[in-house]
């Protein structure tokens, strides 16, 4: 079997309303999909980074770069291939945007062998578990919307969810205040903080969620410098007795060392459309558990194509020290149209489907309706 061609292309639905995470706001919710051809007539789907409107960097590294040089390769050396797209990137970025590339790339090689083999990812992974409770994961809106939203995800069966927090400290605390006491004690909360403080500040707002049961943090600390997202999330650390979370924008396992080294977070959570694809954040999530941490991998709520979900459920399923997967509180094309069967949470857990690789399979006509034109996406 040889790779005939890799393509990468953009899908999606133009938003009414943007959605807002942090410091990102989308208007359109769709992903970068690839697909690698091979000459027996089996493909691979694969997605690389966060979100549509990232095509016109992520997209020409594929099409023009990373993707012609794997033609005639056979797709079954995922390692090789691996490590030849890394070096390939050396001298021009390396733990840049190309690495969303080689992602999404690498995500489609491992559905490929899945099919070829006639197995699931996470068994060819080694199967740890066939399901993983889901924690729903809404946008940054205002506060009575997000209440109304965390009751119907209860009503749904929802035992988690995480919460964005402004750039207001009171805020945002009372926001958790107000969902916490809407939905009880027995639902786990978590805050995403999306780097909006300086360290004084995350403190204070730490300090604010220990009183509200919350489990974990996320990323309070605005930080430019990988020196500096160590240090001063350490300080952070070492101050406060709930869990921290980070690690969602660090490329490659060799970014997260110095966090592992120095125990930063307790839960890690590399992104498999941006880390280096499954087999790279398969790697980061062994490291954690050498280490006694969680890895719940970030997958991006801006995406919803439901590819980058299926390729994080696997990765988990795979994981003794996985014990949560992020859900999509918004849907989008893979629900819509553009997939057959689409992953979905019941009873507050997503579960593994028995079917060969990643269990993507696309409508009839769904590309042709969803993919995104425009200058835009060129």
């Amino acid at each position: 079997m040889k790779i005939t061609e890799v393509k990468a292309f953009p899908v999606g639905v133009p938003l009414d309303e943007p959605l807002r995470w942090g410091a990102m706001e989308v208007g359109v919710k769709g992903g970068i999909l690839v697909q690698v051809k091979t000459d027996e007539g089996t493909d691979g789907i694969g997605e690389a980074g966060f979100s549509a409107e990232y095509f016109p960097t992520v997209g020409p590294i594929i099409n023009q770069q990373l993707g012609p040089m794997l033609v005639g390769r056979d797709p079954m050396d995922i390692g090789a291939i691996w490590q030849d797209m890394l070096e390939a990137t050396h001298m021009w970025g390396r733990r840049g945007i190309e690495t969303y590339a080689l992602s999404g790339i690498d995500i489609a090689l491992w559905d490929l062998l899945g099919k070829v083999s006639n197995q699931p990812v996470y068994r060819l992974l080694g199967a740890s578990k066939s399901r993983v409770k889901a924690y729903y994961a809404p946008s940054l809106k205002p506060t009575d919307e997000i209440v109304d939203e965390a009751i119907a995800a209860v009503e749904l069966g929802f035992c988690a969810m995480k919460l964005r927090n402004g750039p207001s400290i009171r805020n945002g605390v009372d926001m958790v205040a107000r969902v916490r006491e809407a939905v009880g004690p027995d639902i786990d909360i978590m805050v995403d903080a999306n780097m909006a403080f300086d360290r004084r500040e995350a403190l204070t707002l730490a300090k604010e969620l220990e009183q509200l049961d919350v489990l974990w943090l996320e990323e309070p600390i605005l930080a430019r410098s990988l020196t500096q997202y160590v240090d001063d999330h350490s300080w952070l650390a070492d101050r406060v007795s709930l869990k921290l979370a980070g690690g969602e924008s660090l490329l490659t396992r060799f970014e997260y060392l110095d966090l592992l080294s120095k125990r930063v977070f307790d839960v890690l959570q590399p992104d498999c459309t941006s880390v280096g694809g499954i087999s790279e954040c398969k790697r980061v999530a062994d490291m954690a558990s050498s280490w006694n941490l969680w890895c719940v991998p970030h997958i991006a709520c801006s995406s919803g194509t439901g590819v980058a979900l299926a390729a994080g459920l696997h990765m988990i399923l795979s994981c003794e020290n996985a014990p949560m997967i992020e859900f999509d509180a918004y849907g989008g094309p893979g629900w819509d149209g553009l997939l057959n069967q689409p992953l979905t949470a019941t009873g507050g857990y997503v579960e593994a489907r028995e079917v060969p690789g990643l269990g993507i399979e696309f409508q009839d006509g769904a590309l042709d309706k969803y993919t995104l034109t425009g200058a835009r996406f060129e």
